[in-house]
């Protein structure tokens, strides 16, 4: 800087403008540098990837909902696959590596990764989304046995209630890493809390006629959503797998005593089972959806609708 102060003050010399040109135009040089110069400065010094982690599609639709094309967001579970199993490709880590922030709900893979990651980019924040849920633990009736591994049921977004605290901790993530966006991601966030609200009070009106009803279901998914509105899920499965003949024979009595006329399956899961006590009961198999993140409010709707009509 020194050298390049000395240059102008000798062309300024040459050029016969006089001492007092020389600071005139030094005080120009001084403006203009950072009016000019410190923009480009600045994104050379910007060391965020623009990019995030989210571990399973229904949070993939509130990032993307609130952050747009600002950032760009890497699914580990594709749409419409069971997370309790799953283990991330090599490519996905890769590409997920240097990530600014991840969104994890607490599945078995997500422990092991966490670590290869932050080991590679300790810069990389994580946002724990059970933070602050009112969380149903694996002792209540109903919960998944799936999730025994991280002590809770993690089918949290199926309650529109407690989906609006995670919409909360992951536009806070979004702002403190972005700011520069902070009234986008603020007016969206608010947005998306009253589309919540509004689901929540459909869903309330839609099931009012069933409520206290049982619903048999082939995986425990719904501990959450049967909470909010008031009805109770039967689950076929036991301890994450197909019943044995005295745990089927056991399901068929309760099944019968519950006045049981649908069966809730996914297709992530297998459904021998439900089949099975379908064909005893006369029931009828309706196939649910609630791992698609393409939709959430619809996907939520769609069950909601189906649990209605389930005597239909």
């Amino acid at each position: 800087m020194l050298e390049i102060l000395q240059r102008l003050k000798i062309i300024i010399q040459i050029i016969g403008l006089g001492e007092r040109m020389y600071f005139r135009s030094l005080f120009l040089f001084l403006f203009l540098i950072p009016t000019f110069f410190l923009p480009a400065i600045e994104k050379t010094l910007d060391t965020r990837s623009h990019s995030v982690v989210v571990s399973i599609s229904p949070y993939k639709y509130f990032v993307d909902a609130i952050a747009g094309n600002t950032v760009k967001v890497h699914l580990l579970v594709p749409s419409g696959t069971s997370f309790h199993d799953y283990e991330p490709t090599p490519k996905q880590m890769a590409n997920a590596a240097n990530s600014d922030i991840w969104f994890r709900i607490g599945e078995t893979f997500e422990t092991h990764a966490v670590a290869s990651l932050k080991g590679h980019n300790p810069r990389m924040r994580v946002v724990d989304l059970r933070d602050g849920i009112d969380l149903i633990t694996l002792s209540s009736e109903g919960a998944c046995p799936h999730c025994i591994h991280s002590g809770a049921d993690l089918h949290i977004w199926l309650s529109p209630k407690q989906t609006k605290t995670q919409v909360k901790a992951i536009a806070k993530a979004l702002i403190d890493t972005y700011p520069e966006h902070t009234t986008q991601y603020q007016m969206r966030r608010d947005e998306i809390l009253s589309d919540l609200d509004s689901i929540d009070r459909e869903i309330a009106d839609t099931l009012r006629p069933v409520r206290n009803r049982t619903i048999m279901v082939a995986h425990p998914a719904y501990a959450y959503f049967t909470r909010d509105y008031g009805l109770q899920q039967l689950p076929i499965e036991y301890e994450g797998k197909d019943p044995s003949p005295r745990q089927l024979d056991r399901i068929l009595r309760e099944a019968h005593q519950k006045q049981v006329k649908t069966i809730f399956v996914q297709k992530e899961y297998g459904s021998k089972g439900a089949y099975l006590i379908a064909d005893q009961l006369g029931a009828k198999i309706e196939t649910l959806a609630p791992y698609t993140g393409d939709d959430y409010f619809n996907s939520l709707r769609n069950i909601a609708n189906k649990i209605a009509e389930q005597d239909k």
